[in-house]
Parts: C-alpha cells; sequence; structure tokens
C-alpha cells in the first residue's frame, strides 16, 4: 500500500524521540549548508532540505548553516559545485557526509535546453559527488535501483529514506473553512467551476506539454499549474506549449506553502503527470490533502502504488495519451472511480515527518554520528 521504499525496516529499534533526546548530550550538530542549496528553492530539492531541517530538530539536534562552525555530520543536496567543497571539508575535519542521491540521469533528461545531450555528463558528475558520501541517501527503492548501477560506481552504503510529508500541514481542510470556495475566488472563478490542479516545475519531464493537451480537450474544466521555471531555463517546446495553451489553463506562478495547501484542498482533483521522479513530493502533499489523484503510471507510482491503490493512473506517452488522461480525469471528476482518498491519507501519515526523522536517527547510528565530545571519549577509550 505503501511506496516501495517504506518496505525497507529497521531492524534495530528506534527509541521514541523524547528519549533520544536524554541519550544524547549535547545533541548533534548537523550541517545543512545554504550556500548553493538557495538556488534550489522551489524546487523538490529545496522541500526536501526543508524537510530535513525539521525532522534534526524534532530529534533534539542543532541545524548548523554555516561550515565554519563546529558540527558533527553534513547533509548534502543539491548537484552544485560547492557540494564536493563542503564534501572535502566534512573529510578534513573528520566528520561523517550523508550526501542525498536526489538526482539521477533519468530524471535530468527532458529538463532544461540541451539537458538529453547533457545527461551523460550529468551522471558522471552527480556520481562523483555521492561516491564523496559515508552514506548514500535516496528517496525509494526505485532511486535505490537506479543509483546502484554500475555505471554511477558507487560502494558506500545507499540508505532509503522518504523526503516525506508534514501530515499536520497538510491535511483535509476543517468544516469550518471552505477552502474550495476560497479557491475559485482567488482565480475569478464561478463558484460551481471544476478545478484540477498540478505542481512543478514548467519541464517536458514534468509533463507540461501533455498537461496542457489535457486541458484543450476539456475546455469546461479550469486547469491550474502551481509552479515555475526560470524562463531562460524552458525549452523551445515548452515556450510553445505555454504561449499557446487554451485560455481554461491557468499559471500562476510558485506560491507559498499555506497557498498550496489551500489549492489541494479546493481543488477537484490532483493531475500529475510527471515522466520521471525519484519520489515526488508534491504527490504525498496531496494525498495527505485527500484529493482525487490521478498520475501517469511511471514505473515508480504503477510498480510500487497500482493503479486503484492510492492513485488513479494512465499509462503512455504518445499521441493519445492525453485523450485517455482527459477521458478518465472525466470519469474521477464525476465520482465514476474508486475513491481513494482515505488509502492515500493512510500512505502518507506512513511517511510523516516524525517517521522519516526516526529513520533518519538510524541512519546516523549507522553511518557512526557521533558528536565530537563522545568521538573523543571512544578515541581514548581505545
Amino acid at each position: 500500500m505503501l511506496m516501495k521504499s517504506r518496505a525497507r525496516r529497521r531492524t534495530t529499534p528506534v527509541p521514541p524521540l523524547a528519549e533520544r533526546s536524554a541519550l544524547q548530550d549535547p545533541p548533534l550538530r548537523v550541517l545543512l549548508p545554504r550556500g548553493l542549496a538557495a538556488l534550489a528553492r522551489e524546487s523538490g530539492i529545496g522541500a526536501a532540505i526543508r524537510h530535513q531541517e525539521s525532522a534534526v530538530r524534532s530529534l533534539g539536534h542543532e541545524v548548523v548553516t554555516n561550515p565554519l562552525q563546529p558540527f558533527d555530520v553534513v547533509h548534502l543536496n543539491t548537484p552544485f559545485p560547492d557540494t564536493l567543497l563542503l564534501a572535502h571539508w566534512a573529510r578534513l575535519r573528520k566528520r561523517p557526509a550523508l550526501v542525498w542521491a536526489h538526482s539521477t540521469e533519468d530524471d535530468f533528461r527532458d529538463s532544461f535546453p540541451g539537458s538529453n545531450r547533457l545527461a551523460p555528463l550529468f551522471r558522471r558528475w552527480i556520481a562523483h559527488l555521492y561516491r564523496r558520501g559515508d552514506t548514500v541517501v535516496t528517496p525509494s527503492a526505485y532511486s535505490e535501483e537506479l543509483i546502484s548501477a554500475p555505471k554511477y560506481g558507487l560502494r558506500a552504503p545507499i540508505r532509503v529514506l522518504s523526503n516525506g510529508v508534514d501530515t499536520d500541514f497538510f491535511r483535509p481542510e476543517t468544516p469550518e473553512k471552505s477552502a474550495r470556495q476560497q479557491l475559485r475566488s482567488s482565480l475569478d472563478l464561478a463558484p460551481d467551476a471544476r478545478v484540477v490542479i498540478s505542481v512543478g516545475m514548467q519541464l517536458r519531464r514534468k509533463g507540461i506539454l501533455d498537461w496542457v493537451e489535457v486541458a484543450r480537450a476539456m475546455p469546461e474544466v479550469t486547469f491550474v499549474w502551481f509552479g515555475r521555471t526560470d524562463p531562460r531555463l524552458l525549452t523551445a517546446e515548452v515556450e510553445r506549449a505555454l504561449a499557446g495553451a487554451p485560455a481554461n489553463a491557468l499559471f500562476p506562478g510558485y506560491v507559498q506553502a499555506e497557498q498550496l495547501r489551500e489549492a489541494y484542498r479546493g481543488a477537484d482533483a490532483f493531475c500529475f503527470l510527471t515522466k520521471e521522479e525519484t519520489e515526488g513530493i508534491v504527490l504525498w502533499e496531496a494525498l495527505a490533502c485527500e484529493i482525487p489523484t490521478l498520475v501517469r503510471g511511471i514505473p515508480i507510482y504503477r510498480d510500487a502504488m497500482p493503479d486503484g491503490v492510492l492513485t488513479h493512473q494512465v499509462t503512455g506517452d504518445g499521441p493519445e495519451f492525453a485523450g485517455q488522461v482527459a477521458e478518465k480525469l472525466e470519469a474521477l471528476l464525476e465520482g465514476e472511480l474508486e475513491d481513494l482518498t482515505a488509502a492515500g491519507r493512510r500512505a502518507a501519515e506512513g511517511v510523516d515527518l516524525d517517521q522519516v526523522a526516526q529513520q533518519l536517527q538510524e541512519i546516523y547510528r549507522l553511518t557512526g554520528v557521533r558528536t565530537a565530545a563522545a568521538a573523543r571519549t571512544l578515541t581514548s577509550g581505545a
């Protein structure tokens, strides 16, 4: 019922959060460097970093952002050049580095201009970064399988840890609120307008070309895409699709988490047509908010959450795909498909940030992360 990444269970019990805080005195100092990571603020990696900060704090540890300050372990998340420098800095300081494998060669394709030609070079670069980690952390069993291929050349242990979702924040609306009305009012739509949303950067890989064609095939439904891409990084075909999108396709751009949550709560359906993901945080957010969901049946979703279990799916990538999506989406909006929202919510609760924090603590243990004082005591005792 859950993503495959949840199938890997700890063999050693992890104490409750409050007990762990008491066991670790002083707490770990976890370096989550800002640096070039600020460039990824509006991406899934940016969301993953924020989730890690929440998990670290919930464990009673201290978040450090300046690499010149003392730290006991560093989290490295981005494929930017400063990640390599920070990995070398951690090694010089004799501190373990956890390197997150958010990206693969596969999900780099169909993104920015020239990305398909550069994909093999990008894979060699990220593999070089991942090999700098004492532990490599990746968000799903699917991405673990990809980066375990010989072409990545990884020797460090690979641990699967979902990016998670804050299910206290992303949850169905309370009875006293009317997110449906607020969403339509904010978009200047009729109170009874049917609204379908999607979230992500405006990339071919994210399925925006097909999404625009689905909107064209369903003129009586309003389609809203939240998220943006720097116009300088748009491919020509995405530029044409955005310029020629039908009037019922709206692009409000990047919005804050509160606005996005209200959109999940107020929309009639979430249509996520991404072609490749290592997990997909926005899908967990949608499921946590109990919005009816239709996704493209790509391997990570088709295998880990089969059609009709947590989401409804359409598999394909040809000229007929948009029409097939429109047909199934219409059935979903009309209530003709099974209601999977309760199952989706339960699955999202399984990757809540508290659950992720407990598993992160276990990864620290397996990696041998200790406070500086504890490390000195262990060394002197040996």
